[in-house]
């Protein structure tokens, strides 16, 4: 028995010393290593195809209104009060909130036409630019046709050229009185009474001195519009 615990105690102390031999062999941590390269970006992904276009909005409210009468083209070709050559067309499509500058009425054998348009949608400050045009005829739709008179007023009309200047033009045209108007011609006349469409072509040409630009000019314009006719209340008796 006493043999047996010599041989525990032996084993004790062989196994504590080799725990002591083990710790005093550990390795001290190495130095740190050196930092990985960074990862290659790939590749970016093609773009996606556009998506489909959407629908039209409707159109924005009033102007279909304001233009569905028809409208004056109008063309100036002539010489700039600075000399230089000019010419100019403009379409006038907005009628008139005052719908009495739209329209014709007979009396007699004569059928007058009131007819304005403004360049851009009427304003009482800003957009006043108009084309107004008071015109007759007699015996229309006749053999015996003939025009009997013409007045054409252009009316806060700025003309601007493709070297950004511009000059104004404010005139009122008398063609069949005005002595300084010459080579008039009015064609292509049409006046439908059912459907009170009209349609012409018109030109003339103005004396240096008697138009804005102190140059001579030529006019010249078409009229395609609907007008309207004026339902008169009779008077009592």
């Amino acid at each position: 028995m006493r043999t047996t615990y010599f041989k525990m105690m032996y084993k004790l102390i062989l196994i504590c010393c080799l725990g002591l031999f083990l710790a005093n062999c550990e390795g001290e941590d190495g130095a740190v290593g050196p930092a990985g390269e960074n990862g290659i970006d790939g590749v970016d992904g093609a773009n996606g195809t556009n998506g489909a276009n959407g629908t039209d909005g409707e159109n924005g409210a009033g102007f279909d209104e304001l233009t569905k009468f028809g409208s004056i083209t109008l063309t100036l070709n002539g010489t700039r009060p600075d000399n230089e050559p000019f010419i100019n067309t403009a379409i006038f499509k907005f009628t008139p909130i005052e719908i009495s500058n739209n329209t014709f009425f007979v009396k007699d054998e004569l059928t007058i036409f009131d007819v304005s348009r403004f360049l851009s949608v009427p304003d009482d400050a800003f957009q006043r630019t108009l084309a107004f045009i008071d015109f007759g005829v007699n015996n229309s739709g006749t053999p015996e046709q003939k025009i009997d008179s013409f007045i054409l007023n252009i009316e806060n009309y700025s003309v601007i050229s493709d070297d950004l200047k511009y000059f104004e033009i404010d005139e009122k045209f008398n063609i069949f009185k005005d002595k300084a108007i010459s080579n008039i011609s009015i064609t292509n006349y049409s006046f439908n009474e059912e459907t009170n469409h009209l349609i012409f072509s018109f030109s003339f040409d103005v004396a240096a001195a008697e138009n804005d630009t102190g140059n001579d000019l030529s006019v010249s314009g078409e009229v395609d519009v609907i007008l309207l006719k004026k339902i008169f209340i009779p008077k009592s008796k």
